[in-house]
């Protein structure tokens, strides 16, 4: 195994953590890895400024992550509801549909 990815494995251990602090999790959400960044997307105990920071992210992965995540803030969804990848959009408008049905 070499080292980079003995890396990720660790950093994707620790961002499941539960006893992580919020400032780990803010390093993590910007781990070169979206798997990563995934797994820090989907925290409820995810620091709100690295939700919003997430939102900007270009990987799929990371922004259904995020949008399942009911501590993101809603302005990042309705921003995700116009996203070019058509699945994003799909799901950042069933999200807002729920939040105000």
């Amino acid at each position: 195994m070499n080292v980079s990815t003995n890396e990720y494995q660790l950093a994707l251990l620790r961002a499941a953590e539960p006893e992580i602090t919020s400032s780990e999790l803010l390093s993590l959400a910007v781990h070169r890895e979206a798997s990563v960044r995934a797994v820090v997307a989907r925290r409820m105990d995810c620091p709100t400024g690295a939700l919003i920071s997430l939102g900007h992210d270009h990987r799929p992965e990371v922004l259904l992550a995020l949008i399942t995540n009911p501590r993101t803030p809603s302005s990042v969804v309705r921003n995700l509801a116009d996203h070019r990848v058509q699945q994003v959009a799909d799901a950042a408008e069933q999200r807002l549909r729920s939040i105000y049905a």
